[in-house]
């Protein structure tokens, strides 16, 4: 099973770099992932160029702060049905955030809340969402 996860923008702060790495190495046990970097721009481009990404056979998971909140055991319950299906592809919007013809493709549009967070923050919270997620399934004493 594989996992994409399509972002705008590339990384700057080497703790961002490091928690991300830390996250990648964990998943490695669980799934192929995929971090797809693209040039930040204007949203209509950006919105382009992380379509020519997505696949037609992909389940695509747009974050926006409007779409729905999961509790980190139905995120697991999510993961767990869609990876038996399909590959997933996450996409993190850049500073402007994501087009409607994006919310459009998307099969699912996923919040963390209410609150705005950088585009590199939401890296490191799906990471580790997406981490959560496994041992959840696995029944692996990571979340408590």
């Amino acid at each position: 099973m594989k996992l994409r996860i399509i972002c705008i923008g590339k990384l700057k702060e080497q703790g961002t770099k490091d928690w991300l790495a830390e996250f990648d190495k964990r998943l490695t046990k669980y799934a192929d992932v995929e971090w797809i970097e693209l040039k930040e721009s204007t949203p209509s481009d950006e919105a382009k160029e992380i379509l020519k990404k997505v696949k037609d056979s992909d389940f695509c998971v747009v974050l926006d702060k409007g779409g729905k909140t999961l509790a980190s055991e139905t995120f697991a319950d999510f993961i767990r049905k869609q990876t038996m299906q399909k590959d997933i592809c996450f996409v993190i919007g850049g500073p402007f955030g994501i087009t409607d013809d994006l919310k459009k493709r998307a099969n699912l549009v996923l919040s963390f809340g209410p609150m705005t967070f950088s585009h590199q923050i939401a890296r490191i919270v799906l990471a580790e969402q997406i981490y959560r997620a496994f041992t959840i399934i696995k029944g692996e004493p990571y979340h408590k």
